[in-house]
């Protein structure tokens, strides 16, 4: 195990010397771990490539050990990159888990791509609805012809708002007050369903044709 001081002034030198070990590379990944910060370091990979990281082992009761990416040289200064080890390691100390934390949201956002969503809306919810036809009609046309590909956990209160403002511009004002109520409904069925633990954004008042209405 390679341990190094890590000051500034060599790490943020792309192959100084790091506490009299050189950050060159090898043939296999190596990390040099800070002696000033238990469980940072800077890994570098065969290709050259250094990049920040935390380990640290979970305080649930199972002693999981984890390794939290921070990012790459170049893009993170060794000062910042500190800052935030110290505060991924204070998390730790008060029983959280941010490499975990972390791991869930990557892949619940692979997980509930909007389609995927919408297709066990249609199939759970929407085929016990007479008319249905035109909120899938919406959903195809308006929603999906946009947000495709996308997580629903990404969706924000300005996608929804450019979303509805692109149908008012249109001239269509009306069917945006239509799509912004097709929407509302799909995010509390999700939240229902577990999908969503709560509504990403705050839905607000909004007029549309001299309507008002709100989520």
């Amino acid at each position: 195990m390679q341990v190094t001081n890590l000051e500034a002034g060599n790490a943020d030198a792309a192959s100084d010397e790091v506490g009299g070990d050189e950050l060159n590379p090898a043939a296999t990944d190596v990390v040099y771990w800070d002696d000033n910060l238990s469980g940072f370091g800077v890994k570098v990979t065969p290709k050259g490539r250094k990049v920040f990281i935390v380990m640290y082992r979970t305080r649930d009761g199972f002693s999981r050990l984890r390794k939290y990416t921070i990012g790459p040289y170049g893009h993170t200064t060794l000062a910042i990159a500190r800052t935030m080890a110290q505060k991924i390691l204070a998390a730790r100390l008060d029983g959280q888990d941010p490499a975990g934390e972390k791991r869930k949201l990557r892949h619940r956002a692979v997980r509930d791509r909007l389609e995927e969503v919408v297709a066990d809306y249609r199939l759970r919810r929407l085929r016990t609805i007479r008319s249905a036809s035109e909120t899938i009609r919406i959903l195809d046309k308006e929603v999906l012809s946009r947000w495709k590909g996308r997580s629903i956990h990404e969706i924000t209160r300005q996608d929804v708002l450019k979303l509805v403002d692109e149908i008012v511009d249109r001239g269509a004002p009306a069917m945006a007050c239509r799509v912004f109520n097709v929407v509302h409904a799909l995010f509390n069925w999700a939240i229902g369903r577990g999908i969503l633990e709560k509504v990403p954004v705050r839905w607000p008042v909004q007029t549309f044709a001299g309507r008002e209405f709100s989520g």
